[in-house]
């Protein structure tokens, strides 16, 4: 039996994904349970100057659950994006666990050092009501390996515990 997922926990932010795909590590840890940031990188680097094949960030912030509107969020989110030349190709509503949770995905072509990468995203945003906390995940992989990440990252999105960990 092969292992995908593994059980990833950080007491610090009380924050833990159910299935994280085996070949994300965590790089990079900032904040705290009110406001912070989850920096993931592949294992397997692409070149020299990417770096991992597929990036994972994963941040959030107190929100007061009156001071917003989630659809407005997620239109300025996609609106951000657009702004550094990611195009959104679709965009899905889901449920995870009492929380309305929206993805969207997009593609776009990055300059690195001379080079050129095209690479695909995936972006996730949820808030959850009992931590008053709001959730944004953006992944990016590089065009060639997307179909073989896709359901891993979704399936790791899925599991993304906010509160009672």
């Amino acid at each position: 039996m092969e292992f995908n997922y593994y059980n990833y926990q950080k007491e610090e932010c009380k924050i833990g994904i159910g299935k994280l795909p085996i070949w994300f590590k965590e790089v990079k840890y900032e904040g705290d349970e009110k406001e912070g940031s989850l920096v993931f990188h592949s294992q397997n680097d692409y070149d020299e100057f990417w770096g991992g094949n597929a990036k994972m960030d994963l941040y959030w912030e107190t929100r007061e659950r009156g001071s917003f509107f989630f659809s407005k969020l997620v239109e300025q989110s996609i609106e951000t994006y657009n702004a550094i030349g990611l195009v959104v190709t679709s965009k899905e509503n889901t449920w995870h666990l009492s929380h309305e949770f929206i993805y969207w995905y997009g593609q776009r072509t990055k300059m690195l050092h001379k080079h050129h990468y095209s690479a695909r995203s995936i972006h996730g945003i949820f808030y959850c009501d009992m931590t008053e906390r709001l959730f944004n995940i953006h992944t990016e992989v590089i065009n060639k390996f997307y179909e073989n990440f896709k359901p891993y990252i979704l399936k790791g999105y899925s599991t993304i515990v906010c509160h009672d960990i």
